[in-house]
């Protein structure tokens, strides 16, 4: 289907976040604005009113860009599910190492250069499994 992007989708329901916050941003500070203005003519009760919600519109934006924020800074991270490494042995000195799984990778292929004796030769991967993070337990 054309124009079924998902990406295209998440830009536009970020750009109109973004809109809708601004917007928020304009009417509180015309509240905090008409609220000044209300309580110099000695209308109190709808300037305090009209100040309050203004305060009450920012603090809701702020609010908003920080969840924002925690949302798209997790978003980057690496997922904490299992991942798949490869085990490797020098052939010459048999230091093992284990790396992330690369694409290409197979049982008694070769592997990266051994950094323990430098002897250029290449490790032989020895096994590749799934490997799954400890679980954190809860207090």
């Amino acid at each position: 289907m054309p124009g079924n992007n998902s990406e295209e989708k998440y830009d536009l329901n970020i750009s109109f976040f973004f809109f809708l916050l601004g917007f928020l941003v304009m009417i509180s500070a015309f509240l905090i604005y008409s609220g000044f203005t209300n309580m110099q003519q000695s209308y109190t009760l709808p300037g305090a009113i009209s100040i309050g919600l203004g305060v009450l519109g920012l603090a809701l934006v702020g609010y908003n860009l920080l969840k924002l924020q925690g949302r798209l800074s997790t978003m980057g991270a690496a997922p904490a599910g299992p991942q798949v490494v490869t085990k490797q042995k020098c052939k010459s000195c048999g230091h093992e190492a284990s790396r992330p799984f690369k694409e290409g990778d197979f049982i008694y292929g070769n592997g990266d250069a051994c950094p323990k004796c430098g002897s250029g030769e290449s490790m032989l991967i020895r096994s590749i499994f799934l490997h799954k993070p400890a679980k954190k337990r809860g207090l």
